[in-house]
């Protein structure tokens, strides 16, 4: 059984419309690849940041919005106090918040990968990443 070239199963395929850049994307890339054993992978709906196969950080081309991982007791606090900023996901788990980095600065940006980061990171990595940072700062202490 052959197929044409540009088919399906069902039917032919369409082409995808060209998804727009994630608003502050080249920020958020070099702030999150700047964490240790991060990688980039591409999805479908935009770009993932992954420690191992788990992320911490990404863009719903979706909804067209970052979300970042955090446990569940700060999502509930920062969809408190955070308005605006911060959106609860509606449907799906609990530990993922949507993020609108249009109204952060690169440190507040940088805090919250961060603290994503930590939470999704093995107890192993942090334990390595807070000795390095420990050498860091005694060498330019």
């Amino acid at each position: 059984m052959s197929r044409a070239r540009g088919r399906g199963i069902i039917g032919p395929m369409k082409a995808s419309p060209r998804m727009k850049r994630p608003p502050k994307y080249e920020l958020v890339k070099e702030l999150a690849l700047a964490l240790p054993q991060v990688r980039e992978e591409g999805h479908r709906f935009g770009p993932w940041f992954n420690i191992g196969k788990r992320p911490f950080a990404l863009y719903w081309g979706k909804s067209g919005s970052w979300m970042i991982r955090l446990p569940p007791d700060h999502i509930m606090m920062l969809v408190a106090v955070g308005a605006g900023v911060f959106r609860p996901m509606r449907n799906g788990s609990p530990f993922w918040i949507y993020i609108d980095v249009e109204n952060m600065d690169k440190a507040m940006i940088r805090d919250y990968l961060g603290a994503s980061w930590k939470h999704t990171a093995p107890k192993l990595l942090q334990k390595g990443a807070a000795r390095d940072e420990d050498e860091v700062g005694e060498a330019f202490a």
